[in-house]
């Protein structure tokens, strides 16, 4: 009750509903989550490559705790955590990039794009959903799925949009 679950396809609409909607909240924490196997969201200013995301570890604190106007801070939403920065902490709200490593296609799950597993694993399906349920729970008070709009993603948007999310 209560939780925003928002589905959007434009990336600047997201961070701006973000800031509009935190903008009196000085202890409030939003910021950008997406997942580490994905390839494509750099292409559409999501950039989740490991040297970006390395910078968050390395300062996951101020990442997580600073003031929304220091430049370390989630709040600005441009450099964002990975499931690894992730798992057991939370933001007010998550803006949550859909990547290209779990798509809809042909009413099923794929993990077509996701790159493969080194060492290979028993299950990558279920850890696939594990890393999106992880990214997908990170706000206390909503989470902005954002998918690119792209042709290769219009399923995946098209699903996520019948289980009800409201569009921003």
């Amino acid at each position: 009750d209560g939780h925003r679950f928002l589905l959007t396809r434009s990336l600047d609409s997201a961070r701006d509903y973000l800031r509009e909607r935190y903008a009196d909240a000085k202890f409030a924490r939003y910021g950008l989550v997406a997942s580490s196997k994905d390839k494509w969201l750099p292409s559409f200013g999501v950039d989740n490559s490991y040297f970006a995301t390395r910078r968050v570890n390395e300062r996951i604190g101020a990442w997580y705790n600073a003031v929304p106007s220091d430049p370390q801070s989630c709040c600005h939403v441009e450099t964002g955590g990975t499931e690894f920065a992730a798992q057991g902490l939370e933001l007010d709200c998550a803006l949550r990039a859909w990547g290209s490593d779990l798509l809809w296609a042909n009413d099923d799950w794929s993990i077509k794009h996701s790159g493969g597993n080194r060492p290979p694993l028993r299950d990558p399906m279920t850890v696939r959903k594990n890393v999106y349920r992880v990214l997908m729970t990170r706000g206390r008070d909503g989470t902005v799925v954002y998918v690119p709009d792209d042709r290769r993603m219009d399923q995946t948007f098209d699903r996520l949009r019948a289980t009800g999310i409201r569009e921003l």
